[in-house]
Protein backbone atom coordinates (compact mmCIF):
# COMPACT_ATOMS: atom_id res chain seq x y z
CA UNK A 1 0.00 0.00 0.00
CA UNK A 2 1.53 3.33 -1.09
CA UNK A 3 1.64 6.50 0.98
CA UNK A 4 -0.82 8.12 -1.44
CA UNK A 5 -3.26 5.24 -1.02
CA UNK A 6 -3.04 5.55 2.75
CA UNK A 7 -3.66 9.30 2.47
CA UNK A 8 -6.74 8.72 0.29
CA UNK A 9 -8.08 6.12 2.74
CA UNK A 10 -7.57 8.32 5.80
CA UNK A 11 -8.88 11.44 4.05
CA UNK A 12 -11.99 9.64 2.78
CA UNK A 13 -12.69 8.06 6.20
CA UNK A 14 -12.32 11.35 8.08
CA UNK A 15 -14.52 13.06 5.48
CA UNK A 16 -17.30 10.50 5.95
CA UNK A 17 -17.23 10.95 9.73
CA UNK A 18 -17.22 14.73 9.37
CA UNK A 19 -20.14 14.68 6.94
CA UNK A 20 -22.07 12.43 9.34
CA UNK A 21 -21.54 14.98 12.12
CA UNK A 22 -22.74 17.83 9.88
CA UNK A 23 -25.76 15.76 8.84
CA UNK A 24 -26.73 15.30 12.49
CA UNK A 25 -26.32 19.04 13.06
CA UNK A 26 -28.56 19.73 10.03
CA UNK A 27 -31.21 17.39 11.40
CA UNK A 28 -31.00 19.12 14.75
CA UNK A 29 -31.24 22.67 13.50
CA UNK A 30 -34.27 21.92 11.33
CA UNK A 31 -35.89 20.11 14.22
CA UNK A 32 -35.66 23.15 16.48
CA UNK A 33 -38.95 24.96 16.86
CA UNK A 34 -38.94 28.74 16.88
CA UNK A 35 -39.81 29.75 20.43
CA UNK A 36 -42.99 31.74 20.96
CA UNK A 37 -43.46 33.09 24.45
CA UNK A 38 -46.83 32.43 26.07
CA UNK A 39 -48.83 35.29 27.55
CA UNK A 40 -48.65 33.87 31.08
CA UNK A 41 -46.97 36.10 33.70
CA UNK A 42 -43.25 35.63 34.27
CA UNK A 43 -42.31 35.43 37.94
CA UNK A 44 -38.72 34.17 37.96
CA UNK A 45 -36.17 36.29 39.83
CA UNK A 46 -33.14 36.76 37.59
CA UNK A 47 -29.61 38.10 37.95
CA UNK A 48 -27.74 39.54 34.97
CA UNK A 49 -23.97 39.19 35.33
CA UNK A 50 -21.78 41.46 33.21
CA UNK A 51 -17.98 41.22 33.46
CA UNK A 52 -16.44 44.51 32.32
CA UNK A 53 -12.89 45.66 31.74
CA UNK A 54 -12.10 48.92 29.96
CA UNK A 55 -15.58 49.17 28.44
CA UNK A 56 -16.14 52.93 28.64
CA UNK A 57 -17.25 53.02 24.99
CA UNK A 58 -19.85 50.25 25.31
CA UNK A 59 -21.09 49.73 28.87
CA UNK A 60 -23.48 52.71 28.71
CA UNK A 61 -25.25 51.30 25.67
CA UNK A 62 -25.45 47.84 27.25
CA UNK A 63 -27.05 49.22 30.41
CA UNK A 64 -29.43 51.35 28.34
CA UNK A 65 -30.52 48.19 26.49
CA UNK A 66 -31.18 46.49 29.83
CA UNK A 67 -33.18 49.46 31.07
CA UNK A 68 -35.43 49.06 28.01
CA UNK A 69 -36.24 45.40 28.71
CA UNK A 70 -39.91 44.49 29.00
CA UNK A 71 -39.29 42.30 32.05
CA UNK A 72 -40.56 43.45 35.48
CA UNK A 73 -37.86 45.55 37.13
CA UNK A 74 -38.53 44.20 40.63
CA UNK A 75 -37.57 40.71 39.44
CA UNK A 76 -34.19 41.82 38.05
CA UNK A 77 -30.82 42.58 39.54
CA UNK A 78 -27.80 43.60 37.48
CA UNK A 79 -24.37 42.74 38.81
CA UNK A 80 -21.46 44.35 36.97
CA UNK A 81 -17.98 43.14 37.82
CA UNK A 82 -15.37 45.79 37.17
CA UNK A 83 -12.24 43.82 36.35
CA UNK A 84 -9.55 46.37 37.22
CA UNK A 85 -10.54 48.80 34.48
CA UNK A 86 -8.12 51.64 33.87
CA UNK A 87 -10.55 53.86 31.95
CA UNK A 88 -13.90 55.50 32.81
CA UNK A 89 -15.89 52.24 32.99
CA UNK A 90 -16.55 52.44 36.74
CA UNK A 91 -17.54 56.12 36.59
CA UNK A 92 -20.03 55.49 33.78
CA UNK A 93 -21.62 52.59 35.65
CA UNK A 94 -21.99 54.59 38.87
CA UNK A 95 -23.49 57.55 37.01
CA UNK A 96 -25.95 55.30 35.19
CA UNK A 97 -26.96 53.59 38.44
CA UNK A 98 -27.56 56.98 40.06
CA UNK A 99 -29.81 58.05 37.18
CA UNK A 100 -31.70 54.72 37.25
CA UNK A 101 -32.14 53.83 40.96
CA UNK A 102 -34.97 51.37 40.23
CA UNK A 103 -32.72 49.09 38.14
CA UNK A 104 -31.02 47.48 41.15
CA UNK A 105 -27.50 47.77 39.75
CA UNK A 106 -24.68 46.37 41.85
CA UNK A 107 -21.07 47.22 41.02
CA UNK A 108 -18.40 44.87 42.33
CA UNK A 109 -14.69 45.37 41.76
CA UNK A 110 -12.41 42.35 41.47
CA UNK A 111 -9.42 42.06 43.76
CA UNK A 112 -5.92 41.62 42.40
CA UNK A 113 -5.81 38.34 40.50
CA UNK A 114 -2.98 35.84 40.86
CA UNK A 115 -0.88 34.20 38.19
CA UNK A 116 -3.63 31.90 36.93
CA UNK A 117 -4.91 34.61 34.52
CA UNK A 118 -8.50 33.28 34.66
CA UNK A 119 -9.84 36.82 34.97
CA UNK A 120 -13.28 36.32 33.50
CA UNK A 121 -13.91 33.09 35.41
CA UNK A 122 -13.19 34.93 38.65
CA UNK A 123 -15.56 37.72 37.60
CA UNK A 124 -18.41 35.32 36.79
CA UNK A 125 -17.94 33.51 40.09
CA UNK A 126 -17.89 36.80 41.98
CA UNK A 127 -21.15 37.77 40.32
CA UNK A 128 -22.76 34.39 41.00
CA UNK A 129 -21.65 34.39 44.64
CA UNK A 130 -23.35 37.77 45.16
CA UNK A 131 -26.50 36.93 43.18
CA UNK A 132 -30.00 36.31 44.51
CA UNK A 133 -31.75 35.29 41.29
CA UNK A 134 -32.95 31.79 40.54
CA UNK A 135 -31.77 32.17 36.94
CA UNK A 136 -28.38 33.73 36.19
CA UNK A 137 -27.93 35.35 32.78
CA UNK A 138 -24.51 36.37 31.49
CA UNK A 139 -23.70 38.81 28.74
CA UNK A 140 -20.77 41.00 27.76
CA UNK A 141 -20.44 44.74 28.16
CA UNK A 142 -20.18 45.34 24.40
CA UNK A 143 -23.42 43.62 23.39
CA UNK A 144 -26.66 44.91 21.85
CA UNK A 145 -29.77 43.51 23.52
CA UNK A 146 -33.32 43.48 22.19
CA UNK A 147 -36.17 44.61 24.50
CA UNK A 148 -37.57 41.08 24.70
CA UNK A 149 -34.25 39.39 25.47
CA UNK A 150 -34.87 38.67 29.17
CA UNK A 151 -38.54 37.81 28.70
CA UNK A 152 -37.61 35.27 26.02
CA UNK A 153 -34.98 33.68 28.25
CA UNK A 154 -37.29 33.50 31.26
CA UNK A 155 -40.29 32.39 29.20
CA UNK A 156 -38.25 29.55 27.72
CA UNK A 157 -36.99 28.62 31.17
CA UNK A 158 -40.52 28.60 32.59
CA UNK A 159 -41.80 26.33 29.82
CA UNK A 160 -38.91 23.86 29.50
CA UNK A 161 -37.04 24.07 32.84
CA UNK A 162 -33.50 23.44 31.55
CA UNK A 163 -30.46 23.90 33.74
CA UNK A 164 -28.74 25.92 31.00
CA UNK A 165 -30.05 27.97 28.08
CA UNK A 166 -27.79 28.81 25.13
CA UNK A 167 -28.97 31.98 23.42
CA UNK A 168 -28.28 33.05 19.83
CA UNK A 169 -25.43 35.48 19.12
CA UNK A 170 -25.03 37.33 15.84
CA UNK A 171 -22.93 40.14 14.43
CA UNK A 172 -24.34 43.59 13.80
CA UNK A 173 -23.43 46.74 11.88
CA UNK A 174 -21.30 44.95 9.29
CA UNK A 175 -20.11 47.59 6.87
CA UNK A 176 -16.89 46.12 5.51
CA UNK A 177 -16.08 42.96 3.59
CA UNK A 178 -14.02 41.72 6.54
CA UNK A 179 -16.86 42.14 9.04
CA UNK A 180 -19.33 40.42 6.71
CA UNK A 181 -16.97 37.50 6.24
CA UNK A 182 -16.74 37.20 10.04
CA UNK A 183 -20.51 37.27 10.32
CA UNK A 184 -20.90 34.52 7.73
CA UNK A 185 -18.23 32.40 9.42
CA UNK A 186 -19.76 32.96 12.86
CA UNK A 187 -23.15 31.86 11.53
CA UNK A 188 -21.58 28.46 10.88
CA UNK A 189 -20.45 28.26 14.50
CA UNK A 190 -23.92 29.21 15.72
CA UNK A 191 -25.47 26.61 13.41
CA UNK A 192 -23.23 23.94 14.92
CA UNK A 193 -24.13 25.22 18.41
CA UNK A 194 -27.87 25.08 17.80
CA UNK A 195 -28.00 21.83 15.82
CA UNK A 196 -25.75 19.86 18.16
CA UNK A 197 -27.64 21.10 21.21
CA UNK A 198 -30.96 19.99 19.73
CA UNK A 199 -29.45 16.55 19.03
CA UNK A 200 -28.28 16.39 22.67
CA UNK A 201 -24.55 16.57 22.08
CA UNK A 202 -24.00 20.33 22.65
CA UNK A 203 -20.64 21.40 21.26
CA UNK A 204 -20.41 25.12 22.01
CA UNK A 205 -21.98 28.05 23.79
CA UNK A 206 -21.22 31.74 24.12
CA UNK A 207 -21.02 33.70 27.34
CA UNK A 208 -22.43 36.77 25.58
CA UNK A 209 -25.84 35.10 25.75
CA UNK A 210 -26.06 32.35 28.30
CA UNK A 211 -28.39 31.49 31.18
CA UNK A 212 -28.13 28.85 33.87
CA UNK A 213 -29.75 28.14 37.19
CA UNK A 214 -27.93 29.25 40.30
CA UNK A 215 -28.50 25.74 41.66
CA UNK A 216 -26.68 24.16 38.70
CA UNK A 217 -23.84 26.66 38.90
CA UNK A 218 -23.26 26.07 42.60
CA UNK A 219 -23.48 22.30 42.13
CA UNK A 220 -20.93 22.14 39.33
CA UNK A 221 -18.50 25.01 39.76
CA UNK A 222 -15.00 23.87 40.58
CA UNK A 223 -12.90 26.81 39.53
CA UNK A 224 -9.53 25.36 40.51
CA UNK A 225 -9.82 22.75 37.73
CA UNK A 226 -10.05 25.46 35.04
CA UNK A 227 -7.72 28.21 36.23
CA UNK A 228 -4.90 27.25 33.86
CA UNK A 229 -7.20 28.10 30.92
CA UNK A 230 -8.02 31.84 30.86
CA UNK A 231 -10.83 31.25 28.35
CA UNK A 232 -13.71 28.79 28.62
CA UNK A 233 -15.87 30.21 31.40
CA UNK A 234 -18.93 29.35 29.31
CA UNK A 235 -17.96 26.01 27.68
CA UNK A 236 -16.44 24.40 30.77
CA UNK A 237 -19.60 25.22 32.72
CA UNK A 238 -21.75 23.73 29.95
CA UNK A 239 -19.73 20.51 29.99
CA UNK A 240 -20.09 20.19 33.76
CA UNK A 241 -23.84 20.86 33.74
CA UNK A 242 -24.30 18.34 30.93
CA UNK A 243 -22.30 15.73 32.85
CA UNK A 244 -24.25 16.22 36.08
CA UNK A 245 -27.78 16.76 34.76
CA UNK A 246 -27.71 15.05 31.35
CA UNK A 247 -27.64 16.29 27.76
CA UNK A 248 -31.30 17.31 27.79
CA UNK A 249 -30.59 19.79 30.59
CA UNK A 250 -28.89 22.11 28.07
CA UNK A 251 -31.26 23.76 25.59
CA UNK A 252 -30.84 26.17 22.68
CA UNK A 253 -33.26 29.10 22.47
CA UNK A 254 -34.17 29.75 18.83
CA UNK A 255 -35.88 33.12 18.91
CA UNK A 256 -35.39 36.49 17.25
CA UNK A 257 -36.24 38.28 20.49
CA UNK A 258 -33.44 36.45 22.32
CA UNK A 259 -30.70 37.44 19.88
CA UNK A 260 -27.69 39.22 21.34
CA UNK A 261 -25.58 41.12 18.82
CA UNK A 262 -21.91 42.02 18.89
CA UNK A 263 -19.63 43.89 16.52
CA UNK A 264 -17.12 42.08 14.36
CA UNK A 265 -13.43 42.55 14.98
CA UNK A 266 -11.96 45.52 13.18
CA UNK A 267 -8.57 44.08 12.30
CA UNK A 268 -7.12 40.73 11.31
CA UNK A 269 -4.90 40.81 14.39
CA UNK A 270 -7.93 41.23 16.69
CA UNK A 271 -9.72 38.41 14.91
CA UNK A 272 -6.84 35.95 15.21
CA UNK A 273 -6.23 36.95 18.83
CA UNK A 274 -9.88 36.18 19.64
CA UNK A 275 -9.84 32.81 17.86
CA UNK A 276 -6.52 31.81 19.41
CA UNK A 277 -8.11 32.57 22.79
CA UNK A 278 -11.10 30.39 21.95
CA UNK A 279 -8.93 27.48 20.84
CA UNK A 280 -6.49 27.82 23.76
CA UNK A 281 -8.95 26.15 26.13
CA UNK A 282 -9.28 22.99 23.99
CA UNK A 283 -6.67 21.14 26.04
CA UNK A 284 -9.05 21.39 28.99
CA UNK A 285 -11.99 19.65 27.30
CA UNK A 286 -13.41 17.00 29.61
CA UNK A 287 -16.32 15.96 27.37
CA UNK A 288 -15.17 13.12 25.08
CA UNK A 289 -17.74 13.96 22.39
CA UNK A 290 -16.60 17.58 22.17
CA UNK A 291 -12.95 16.50 22.15
CA UNK A 292 -13.44 13.87 19.42
CA UNK A 293 -15.54 16.14 17.19
CA UNK A 294 -12.99 18.96 17.62
CA UNK A 295 -10.19 16.63 16.51
CA UNK A 296 -12.23 15.28 13.57
CA UNK A 297 -13.07 18.82 12.45
CA UNK A 298 -9.47 19.96 12.58
CA UNK A 299 -8.21 16.82 10.81
CA UNK A 300 -10.79 17.19 8.07
CA UNK A 301 -9.90 20.82 7.38
CA UNK A 302 -6.18 20.11 7.57
CA UNK A 303 -6.38 17.12 5.21
CA UNK A 304 -8.61 18.97 2.76
CA UNK A 305 -6.30 21.99 2.68
CA UNK A 306 -3.26 19.73 2.27
CA UNK A 307 -4.93 17.80 -0.55
CA UNK A 308 -5.87 20.98 -2.42
CA UNK A 309 -2.32 22.30 -2.17
CA UNK A 310 -0.77 18.97 -3.09
CA UNK A 311 -3.19 18.82 -5.99
CA UNK A 312 -0.87 21.24 -7.81
CA UNK A 313 1.26 18.17 -8.53
CA UNK A 314 -1.57 15.66 -9.01
CA UNK A 315 -4.67 16.37 -11.09
CA UNK A 316 -6.44 13.31 -9.66
CA UNK A 317 -5.82 14.43 -6.07
CA UNK A 318 -6.91 17.99 -6.84
CA UNK A 319 -10.13 16.74 -8.47
CA UNK A 320 -10.85 14.44 -5.53
CA UNK A 321 -10.25 17.17 -2.94
CA UNK A 322 -12.28 19.69 -4.96
CA UNK A 323 -15.23 17.28 -4.95
CA UNK A 324 -14.90 16.94 -1.16
CA UNK A 325 -14.85 20.75 -0.83
CA UNK A 326 -17.99 21.12 -2.93
CA UNK A 327 -19.75 18.43 -0.87
CA UNK A 328 -18.69 20.27 2.28
CA UNK A 329 -20.16 23.53 1.00
CA UNK A 330 -23.43 21.85 0.04
CA UNK A 331 -23.88 19.84 3.21
CA UNK A 332 -23.08 22.75 5.54
CA UNK A 333 -25.26 25.30 3.77
CA UNK A 334 -28.72 24.24 5.12
CA UNK A 335 -27.72 24.73 8.76
CA UNK A 336 -26.10 28.10 8.02
CA UNK A 337 -29.17 29.18 6.05
CA UNK A 338 -31.49 28.29 8.94
CA UNK A 339 -29.45 30.06 11.62
CA UNK A 340 -29.07 33.18 9.49
CA UNK A 341 -32.82 33.65 9.75
CA UNK A 342 -31.89 35.27 13.07
CA UNK A 343 -29.14 37.41 11.58
CA UNK A 344 -29.09 40.74 9.78
CA UNK A 345 -26.37 39.51 7.43
CA UNK A 346 -27.83 38.27 4.13
CA UNK A 347 -24.67 38.38 2.03
CA UNK A 348 -24.94 34.83 0.72
CA UNK A 349 -22.51 35.49 -2.10
CA UNK A 350 -19.69 35.42 0.49
CA UNK A 351 -20.47 31.86 1.54
CA UNK A 352 -18.10 30.11 -0.94
CA UNK A 353 -15.25 32.50 -0.12
CA UNK A 354 -15.79 32.00 3.60
CA UNK A 355 -15.67 28.25 3.15
CA UNK A 356 -12.31 28.40 1.39
CA UNK A 357 -10.82 30.83 3.91
CA UNK A 358 -12.04 28.62 6.75
CA UNK A 359 -9.80 25.79 5.58
CA UNK A 360 -6.74 27.95 6.13
CA UNK A 361 -7.84 29.63 9.33
CA UNK A 362 -9.16 26.49 11.08
CA UNK A 363 -5.97 24.59 10.27
CA UNK A 364 -3.68 27.37 11.48
CA UNK A 365 -5.69 28.37 14.54
CA UNK A 366 -5.96 24.74 15.64
CA UNK A 367 -2.17 24.69 15.96
CA UNK A 368 -1.40 28.26 17.00
CA UNK A 369 -4.15 28.36 19.61
CA UNK A 370 -2.27 25.76 21.64
CA UNK A 371 1.14 27.41 21.56
CA UNK A 372 0.86 31.19 21.13
CA UNK A 373 0.10 33.85 23.70
CA UNK A 374 -2.55 36.46 22.91
CA UNK A 375 -3.86 39.81 24.07
CA UNK A 376 -7.19 40.05 25.86
CA UNK A 377 -8.57 43.31 27.22
CA UNK A 378 -5.14 44.91 27.29
CA UNK A 379 -3.50 41.94 29.01
CA UNK A 380 -0.96 39.60 27.50
CA UNK A 381 -2.16 36.05 28.17
CA UNK A 382 0.39 33.24 28.10
CA UNK A 383 -0.10 29.50 28.15
CA UNK A 384 0.31 28.33 31.70
CA UNK A 385 1.02 25.03 33.26
CA UNK A 386 -0.98 24.25 36.34
CA UNK A 387 -1.15 27.27 38.61
CA UNK A 388 -0.03 27.22 42.19
CA UNK A 389 -3.57 26.69 43.48
CA UNK A 390 -4.00 23.57 41.37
Amino acid sequence: MTILTIFYTVFFSISLIYFLIITLINIGIFRIKRFRRKSEPLLTKITIIIPARNEEKTIGNCLANISNQDYPGHLMEIIIINDNSVDQTEKIILEFAQLHPSMNIKLISTPAIGIDQAFKKHSIKLGADNSTGELLITTDADTYLKPGWISSMVGFFSQHHPQMIIGPVTFCKESSLFSRLQSMEFSGLMAATAGSCEMEFPLMCNGANLAFTRKAYNATISLDEDLRYPSGDDLFLMMKIKKKYGSDSVKYLFSEDAVVSVKAKKTLNEFFSQRIRWVSKSRGYSDPIILIISIITWLFNCLLLSALLAGIFSFHLFTFSLIILVIKMIIEFPAVWRIMALSENKTWFLYPLTQVLNLVYVTLIGILGNVLSYEWKGRNITHLKRNSQG
